[in-house]
């Protein structure tokens, strides 16, 4: 079942008037199906961050549509301004990024329960939905332990837990592995592919990476270039099989 369905979206920057106008997305079409890893790979400017600001619902379209198929309720949107579309993001999307973006001095639990609180949740439903989140992506054991104490990767993965707080369906991962080292790096790809195949409440993930390895562990990669995205063959030249 398709979760998410991108059409002929596009995006521009500058002026047409003073010939400083950049087009950057020219018609992007993608789907994501529940459940699936996808990989979003190309050269640096050459417009992910954008596209995933407009499926986040941070950043408008100047055309084109999205489609986000949740459960109970369907949302269509791309040209809406961001406080149009505050209902994508609190209960559609979540968001992973290359810095954790904790407060270093607050517990694991607490990182991932404020996030619950300022969206007007009450404290001690907030405190559950955070250790069922915490639990989940391995971190049982560091509940109550300040973030400024975790490792690189034990700290991606407590920004993993506020992220999928919530039941959202859909994250966003804008380069998540890298401040990390390569083992830390692996490791989030795992719990990414864990979370997608949980046989209760999968996922579905568009992981943007500068990582060809990490890539081919995805179930699928697309490749973004001239303004749009296409299926890449980069397993092909890696030599990965299925």
């Amino acid at each position: 079942m398709t979760l998410l369905e991108v059409q002929e979206l596009k995006r521009g920057f500058g002026s047409k008037t003073f010939n400083t106008r950049i087009e950057v997305l020219k018609g992007v079409n993608l789907s994501i199906k529940r459940g699936e890893l996808v990989a979003l790979m190309g050269p640096s400017g050459c417009g992910k961050s954008t596209l995933l600001n407009i499926i986040g619902g941070l950043l408008r379209a100047d055309s084109g549509k999205i489609e986000l198929d949740l459960l109970n309720s369907k949302y269509v949107y791309g040209k809406e301004n961001p406080s149009g579309v505050v209902e994508v993001r609190r209960n559609g999307i979540g968001w992973i990024f290359q810095d954790f973006h904790l407060l270093e001095q607050l517990t694991a639990q607490d990182n991932v329960a404020l996030a619950l609180e300022i969206k007007g949740m009450k404290e001690e439903e907030a405190d559950e939905k955070a250790i069922e989140a915490l639990i989940k992506v391995g971190l049982e054991d560091r509940i109550d332990f300040p973030a400024g104490q975790l490792s690189g990767g034990q700290q991606q993965r407590v920004a993993v837990a506020r992220a999928i707080t919530g039941s959202r369906p859909l994250l966003l991962a804008d380069e998540p592995t890298g401040n990390l080292d390569v083992k830390s790096g692996e490791d989030v790809i795992t719990l990414f592919k864990e979370l997608c195949r949980d046989p209760l409440n999968p996922i579905s993930i568009l992981m943007v990476t500068h990582d060809p390895m990490l890539a081919t562990k995805a179930d699928r990669m697309l490749l973004m270039k001239d303004g749009i995205t296409a299926a890449s063959n980069i397993k092909d030249a890696w030599g990965v099989t299925e």
